[in-house]
C-alpha cells in the first residue's frame, strides 16, 4: 500500500495579492514560512520514503521545511514536470487586470476554464499530459509507504481530476486548494482512493485568507 501526501506550496506576496503566478518564480512570503514550517510539524512522526517537489521557489522551500521538520533525513527530490502551468500574458495581474485587458476572459475562465486561450500560455492539455506523465513515474518509482509531493494548485487540481475521473472544468470551480493545505492519496491494488483534501488543521493558529484563485 502506498500512501501520496499532496501539498500545496505555502503562500507568496502575490497569492497574497491575488495575482496570477504560473510559472513566475517567486519565494514564499514571511507567512508562507510559516505556513511550510507548520506543515513539517504535520509530517514530524511520519516515515516519509521520499519527497518530490516543483522546481519553482515556493514549492522548493515548502519542501525544504517538510524535510527539516520530518528530521528523518529525506533530501526532496525536484521533478521539473511538477512545475505550475505556463500562464503566459496573465502572469503578474490580478483578476480584476485580466478582464481589463482582455474582455473578461478572467470571467469567462471561473465559468469553463478550458474555454479561454491564454496569450503566450501552455496549453492545457499539454499540462496535463505532463503532470499525468510525472505522477506516473512517481508512484512506479516509490516503494510502499508514504510520500509527499509538494506543487501546485493548478498540478493538484489536474491530479485529483484523473483520480476522480472528473471533468476538471467542474473540479476547478468546485474544490478548494489552499496554500500549505495537505491531500491524501491512497493506492493499493486498482483503483487510487482519495482520502481527504485540503486539510488545513495545522494552520488554524495562522492569520490568513484564502486568495482568488490558485495559480
Amino acid at each position: 500500500m502506498k500512501r501520496c501526501y499532496l501539498v500545496r506550496h505555502g503562500q507568496t506576496a502575490w497569492n497574497s495579492e491575488s495575482r496570477i503566478q504560473g510559472y513566475s518564480d517567486l519565494p514564499l512570503s514571511p507567512l508562507g514560512h510559516r505556513q511550510a514550517k507548520r506543515v513539517g510539524v504535520f509530517f514530524a512522526a511520519a516515515h516519509l520514503n521520499a519527497i518530490f517537489t516543483s522546481p519553482l521557489q515556493r514549492s522548493r522551500e515548502t519542501a525544504q521545511a517538510i524535510a527539516a521538520g520530518n528530521g528523518h533525513g529525506v533530501v526532496p527530490i525536484v521533478e521539473q514536470e511538477l512545475a505550475e502551468m505556463r500562464l503566459g500574458a496573465w502572469e503578474g495581474l490580478t483578476p480584476v487586470e485580466v478582464d481589463a485587458r482582455f474582455q473578461g476572459a478572467y470571467q469567462q475562465w471561473r465559468v469553463k476554464p478550458s474555454s479561454v486561450l491564454i496569450p503566450d500560455a501552455e496549453p492545457l492539455e499539454a499540462f496535463r499530459t505532463r503532470v499525468r506523465r510525472v505522477s506516473e513515474k512517481i508512484l512506479s518509482g516509490v516503494p510502499e509507504g508514504e510520500c509527499v509531493v509538494v506543487s501546485h494548485g493548478g498540478v493538484i487540481a489536474a491530479l485529483l481530476a484523473d483520480f476522480l475521473q472528473a471533468d476538471y472544468d467542474a473540479l476547478l470551480r468546485r474544490v478548494r486548494l489552499d496554500n500549505a493545505g495537505i491531500t491524501a492519496i491512497e493506492y493499493g491494488v486498482g483503483t487510487p482512493h482519495v482520502l481527504w483534501i485540503n486539510s488545513t488543521s495545522h494552520l488554524e493558529a495562522l492569520s490568513q485568507s484564502p486568495a482568488e484563485g490558485w495559480f
